[in-house]
């Protein structure tokens, strides 16, 4: 089965902005997540954008309440 990747851009229709793409790759991270990234041109952005398996966004965004609730227990 062959994973598919997308950026945040392309799973929300909308730019992510800076801090949430920062809350969903450190997330990423701690999951072991791996990502991929590719080069995007347009007239607002020229550079890298990472990109998550669509799999762990739907979990990501399904659960992001929750996430963040475990992750600030797993903290104190």
């Amino acid at each position: 089965m062959e994973v598919k990747y997308v950026s945040l851009f392309d799973y929300l229709g909308r730019p992510a902005g800076k801090d949430m793409g920062a809350r969903v790759n450190e997330r990423a991270r701690e999951f072991g997540v791996l990502t991929k990234d590719r080069e995007v041109e347009c007239e607002s952005y020229k550079g890298k954008v990472n990109l998550y398996p669509e799999a762990f966004l739907e979990y990501y965004f399904d659960n992001l309440n929750n996430m963040d609730a475990v992750y600030e227990k797993a903290l104190v």
